[in-house]
């Protein structure tokens, strides 16, 4: 199972907390809920194709993006920038959305590897300067 989510934040350091902002009508966030945790992977710039894939509705979202096993089950998809393994602390209404607070207790990141970044509805990369 997985989704694409354009609302994840750092909450807090101590405790390690981070959140995401799925909307109403989702229907991947209610099984995300009912397992507990989730796994964020925060895409490569070479990734959009994975992007893509997970963000449309319906079908086999991994049948063609490479994953293997989290420490904790949730999906890690290969060459990713980082992954954060969250346990759902809390879920808040907030209107058309929900805020689900999430306790980080796995994560890895490789700092060489620069992310896929969307603004102005366009795919984009970091410009050193």
């Amino acid at each position: 199972m997985g989704m694409t989510v354009a609302s994840f934040t750092s909450v807090s350091l101590t405790p390690p907390l981070v959140a995401f902002l799925p909307g109403k009508t989702s229907a991947t966030f209610p099984v995300i809920a009912e397992r507990g945790t989730f796994c964020v992977n925060v895409l490569a710039v070479d990734q959009e194709r994975i992007c893509r894939a997970l963000s449309v509705s319906g079908g086999d979202k991994f049948a063609e993006v490479p994953w293997r096993p989290g420490p904790h089950g949730d999906p890690v998809i290969d060459g990713v920038v980082a992954w954060i393994h969250c346990g759902i602390e809390a879920v808040h209404d907030a209107g058309d959305h929900y805020i689900v607070i999430g306790r980080v207790t796995d994560l890895d990141a490789d700092s060489t590897a620069p992310p896929l970044l969307f603004f102005r509805s366009r795919y984009n990369q970091l410009v050193s300067a």
